[in-house]
């Protein structure tokens, strides 16, 4: 079956910033493949929608979301209603920030990804269309966050069969802060070529071909690590 010919996928938009919201419906509606199936202000306007049989593939949720009552005290809340009532439905988290606390309830525990406001629009499309094939996507200065947070002494990778050296543990690090091969050397005293040749070897032990799949891959294993 073509691409063209898939159904749309579905998204469920939440944020108590009515001009925001109304103008990310635009751009969503807008872009192929993809159709805003409810938009709402309330955590419990997306829940009563919810009880009425509304149907969703993935979930935008503000995480700074205003009271909705006893209920709902952030969009955290609401995601784990989502996740009871559409386990089968993804969920991504749009925040300006959020404490390390947060950031393990929101990927641990309710298995939702996080987007943050100060990445490009153009970004969301992408971490959009992940998030609906069940993959977790996690910006980068949230990604840095979980990391540090799990440990300020220890490997970003050391779970699993995957044990890395000193100088591939500073590399990733490198990549994880966003660093081009020059920073990373500039940081570390290599040579740029030497960066990349420890580049290849993260990616030969880990089994990636990107540096998107290698911090993807350092998040799910050092969660996974417990």
């Amino acid at each position: 079956m073509s691409q063209l010919s898939d159904p749309p996928i579905r998204i469920l938009l939440v944020d108590d910033h009515t001009l925001f919201r109304e103008g990310l419906r635009r751009m969503l509606d807008a872009e192929p493949g993809m159709q805003v199936c409810g938009d709402f202000g309330l955590a419990t306007e997306a829940e009563r929608a919810l009880v009425d049989g509304l149907a969703f593939d993935v979930a935008l949720v503000d995480y700074e979301l205003a009271a909705g009552g006893e209920t709902f005290a952030d969009g955290l809340e609401l995601v784990a209603l989502l996740r009871k009532v559409r386990p089968d439905a993804h969920a991504l988290v749009v925040t300006a920030g959020l404490e390390l606390a947060d950031l393990l309830r929101a990927v641990q525990e309710l298995g939702a990804g996080i987007f943050l406001k100060t990445e490009p629009l153009a970004e969301l499309m992408l971490a959009i269309r992940r998030t609906a094939r069940g993959e977790r996507w996690i910006s980068s200065g949230a990604a840095m966050e979980l990391l540090a947070g799990r440990s300020a002494s220890a490997a970003p990778v050391s779970g699993g069969q995957v044990v890395l050296s000193e100088r591939e543990s500073a590399v990733l690090r490198g990549v994880l802060e966003g660093l081009s091969n020059k920073e990373i050397g500039a940081q570390l005293g290599l040579s740029e070529s030497s960066v990349k040749a420890v580049l290849q070897k993260l990616f030969e032990k880990t089994g990636v071909r990107s540096r998107s799949q290698l911090v993807r891959f350092a998040i799910e294993t050092q969660l996974g690590g417990g």
